[in-house]
């Protein structure tokens, strides 16, 4: 089983650039870091060129076309074989067509609608960021812990060995303290692997070799958040319904929906142009003379099958887009209120550990000082619990911040750390 996660690991590495990280890494450099390897964005960032492509493709429309017509012949005329060469430049140039501006219309829209996705992209990110670069903090934390709870057992195993060996324990004793300890190391072994398996992870989601993985992690300070006022509900509602940004697009979608469809209605279809012909003709040369300017106007009589086929359909996706933005309002307004009630319970949670961390932190001291004193003392337990309950503290702080950041990115507000 782990020959064949190292092999996926290597497998992996191989898709990926070596690149040198701050050591030790810090959130920052990590969210700043994926700024420039997040594949994703790279991918999106392409679609919005091949947008501007087709956009440029339209307004080519509307630049000047030249052509160079030339012809050696002759024709037949009473008889007798009559010169028919000719050599002319030719101009053409689209003064409006009105098909062709409500396509870059739509152009525009899905430039518009790339954009915001690529903007998802770097939300969801940042969310995934956040969370692998906390998952290695707190399995480092954890592996701590273990190692002082793995120390303890081998204290009590090599104690209860000597009473053994002096017949003052039983082989009962001995064997549960050594069950115990291997125990112990099973719990550090898992430990180890998901030390390996949160940094491979983290290293995968900033596009970066194995071998080049995080190892020294700074622990991020961000208490300073959960000691700000959360806030009533009904303010988060509000700026979720006024300011999410997919519930925005959606409604600007809506709009441009209704604009295309006004614009298909008022559709003639109408397409003025301007052509120039200069040159010389050797036949009726001084009939045609060396030049003409035209203006053609071609205009559809009616309104044709297509484009009745086109308003219908605009008509049905205007009311498809209306049903969507109101099922997605009400799914909305659902999901800001389970992660507010998840932020006041995890806000609780956060107050309670505090307590408990000062209580470990006496009930060590007392240990401390009973040891000292050679009074009977559970000072290694104590250890291991206020280790633990660091641990702990850490974990409801990160799970806050990016439940936080999660209802921030609802609400449409700034969510840097």
């Amino acid at each position: 089983m782990m020959q064949a996660f190292f092999t996926l690991i290597f497998l992996l590495s191989l898709t990926v650039r070596a690149v040198d990280l701050p050591n030790p890494l810090t959130l920052g450099n990590t969210l700043q870091l994926a700024k420039n390897q997040n594949l994703d964005e790279q991918q999106q960032q392409i679609n919005i060129e091949l947008n501007g492509v087709i956009l440029d493709e339209y307004q080519d429309v509307y630049k000047p076309k030249i052509d160079l017509d030339m012809q050696l012949a002759r024709r037949a005329y009473d008889n007798t074989g009559v010169d028919n060469s000719h050599a002319f430049i030719k101009i053409n140039q689209v003064l409006f067509d009105q098909n062709t501006s409500i396509n870059q219309s739509i152009a525009e829209s899905d430039i518009q609608s790339s954009r915001f996705k690529l903007q998802q992209i770097k939300d969801n990110k940042t969310v995934e960021l956040m969370r692998g670069f906390f998952d290695v903090v707190l399995a480092d934390m954890r592996y701590e812990t273990i190692l002082e709870k793995l120390a303890i057992s081998a204290i009590q195993e090599g104690r209860v060995r000597d009473d053994f060996d002096t017949q003052d324990a039983s082989e009962v004793e001995l064997l549960e303290k050594q069950a115990q300890t291997q125990l112990d190391i099973g719990e550090r072994i898992e430990a180890e692997a998901e030390q390996i398996v949160t940094r491979a992870k983290l290293a995968q989601l900033l596009n970066i070799a194995y071998e080049d993985r995080p190892d020294d992690l700074t622990k991020p300070k961000l208490d300073h958040f959960l000691k700000k006022e959360l806030g009533e509900f009904e303010v988060w509602q509000k700026k979720v319904l006024a300011q999410n940004p997919i519930l925005q697009d959606m409604k600007r979608t809506l709009l441009n929906l209704k604009q295309q469809s006004s614009k298909e209605s008022n559709n003639s279809e109408i397409i003025v142009s301007s052509n120039i012909r200069l040159g010389e003709q050797a036949y009726q040369r001084d009939k045609n003379g060396k030049w003409r300017v035209g203006l053609n106007l071609v205009m559809p009589i009616g309104q044709s099958y297509k484009q009745k086929r086109k308003i219908s359909e605009l008509y049905l996706k205007i009311k498809q887009q209306q049903l969507s933005i109101k099922q997605f309002s009400q799914s909305l307004n659902q999901e800001a209120l389970s992660l507010w009630l998840r932020l006041r319970a995890l806000s609780q949670k956060y107050k309670a550990t505090i307590i408990e961390l000062d209580y470990r932190d006496l009930y060590l001291e007392r240990s401390r000082a009973n040891y000292e004193m050679e009074i009977k003392s559970d000072i290694g337990n104590a250890m291991v619990n206020l280790t633990d309950t660091e641990w702990k503290l850490a974990k409801s702080e990160f799970n806050y911040i990016i439940t936080l950041t999660k209802l921030k990115q609802l609400a449409g507000e700034d969510y840097e750390l």
